[in-house]
């Protein structure tokens, strides 16, 4: 296993942005050999973007699973696809990096769990974990600094208009944008809280991305590209050869009006989450802030620590002091603050090693339990627990705390 053989499944974005890594940055520790797509063209653009000849195009996945050689296959493909794309992937001997959310209900969630055999490593793409603004935050919890945590306060701010121009706004395809872009942040919030969320109470909305000034069928041949201050020029890479070249072939239009889109989920929310340690949790989703940065308050019994993503900063102010003591994280190298190579560094590890690794099937089932809690509650305007949640999917014993 000196130098590991990855198949990647689904040929958006993402799974280029993780073919990039390893044919450049990781390429000593692995190597793709094979990529699948339902859409040809996207897959052979993806190739040629990732420079890679003399490799094996699948359009049936299954046919990328049944390759002795591949040690391991990363998932990218849409969410609703989760479910049955890892579960078929555990089966069949690989180990998994699978993107988050780990899938769109409770059930579904239960079903790769279950398919997780002793000895396979099952990572979900929690980016966050790995960078470094996150990581020393949750040493200077863990080490008592600002004592025992009892309130913690999330914000997500995002410029999120391409949300709504793709698959993603879809619920039935997302399981809603708490699920898909929440599940960041609201994995970060049960870790630092150190529990289990008991329950959460939701509400939400859709506010902004509507039919108003700019409006047309897609960016490509609005009248009014000029102006609109969310145009996407899909002539651009990666954009071409992963979406605009490869249209035809399926009818995805990559850059359809975000204000006129047919859409099913919020584009603005908050959540307020409680734990079995008595910690309480606030969390405020915002897809039209003119910044793209998340921002956290963490208050302990013995003072607070503060931190911001995008300025690297994380702030800590002690109880009955004056001081103030700020930390400054260097930046790292790689998406998402280098938490898109340190991500695919544990997965190689934990493969090398025979370990599981810190953002697995347990955290990724968890952080969906509060997301789909979430958007049931905005749906019901209720309260919604963590145990009418688990009942209803028919899971009577509940999650696993670890995996073995």
């Amino acid at each position: 296993m000196s130098q590991l053989k990855f198949g990647i499944i689904g040929l958006g974005q993402r799974g280029l942005s993780y073919g990039h890594l390893l044919t450049n940055g990781l390429s000593g520790y692995g190597r793709v050999m094979a990529l699948a797509d339902i859409n040809e063209k996207r897959m052979n653009g993806a190739a040629r973007l990732l420079g890679l000849d003399n490799m094996a195009l699948y359009s049936n996945y299954h046919d990328l699973l049944a390759d002795p050689t591949i040690d391991a296959v990363i998932v990218t493909t849409p969410d609703c696809t989760h479910e049955t794309v890892a579960t078929d992937a555990l089966r069949a001997g690989k180990h998994v990096l699978c993107e988050k959310p780990l899938a769109t209900t409770v059930e579904g969630c239960y079903k790769i769990m279950a398919a997780q055999k002793p000895g396979q490593v099952l990572q979900i793409g929690f980016v966050l974990r790995y960078n470094r603004v996150y990581e020393n935050a949750y040493e200077i919890i863990a080490r008592g600094d600002i004592g025992n945590v009892k309130q913690i306060i999330a914000t997500d701010n995002r410029r999120g208009a391409d949300y709504f121009r793709r698959w993603h706004r879809f619920r039935e395809k997302s399981g809603g944008l708490f699920n898909h872009k929440s599940t960041h942040t609201l994995d970060i919030v049960n870790w630092y809280a150190g529990a289990k969320p008991v329950s959460i109470s939701a509400m939400g909305g859709l506010s902004v991305y509507l039919p108003g000034k700019w409006q047309g069928e897609r960016c490509l041949t609005c009248e009014t590209k000029e102006q609109c201050p969310e145009y996407l020029d899909l002539r651009e890479e990666p954009y071409r050869s992963l979406y605009l070249l490869a249209e035809t072939a399926d009818g995805y239009i990559r850059d359809t009006c975000a204000f006129t889109s047919e859409k099913t989920t919020i584009d603005h929310g908050h959540a307020l989450i409680e734990y079995d340690n008595d910690v309480k949790a606030s969390y405020n989703l915002s897809l039209f802030a003119p910044i793209d940065t998340r921002q956290m308050m963490i208050f302990g019994d013995r003072g607070k620590l503060e931190l911001d993503e995008a300025q690297r900063r994380i702030t800590v102010r002690p109880h009955y002091s004056q001081d103030v003591i700020e930390y400054s994280v260097a930046k790292d190298a790689g998406g998402h603050g280098g938490g898109d190579t340190g991500l695919l560094r544990e997965f190689i590890a934990c493969m090398k090693q025979g370990e599981q690794p810190l953002a697995g099937a347990v955290e990724g089932a968890w952080s969906c339990l509060v997301s789909l809690a979430a958007e049931q509650s905005v749906d019901e305007k209720r309260p919604i627990t963590i145990a009418e949640m688990l009942q209803a999917a028919g899971v009577s014993d509940g999650f696993p705390d670890k995996v073995d």
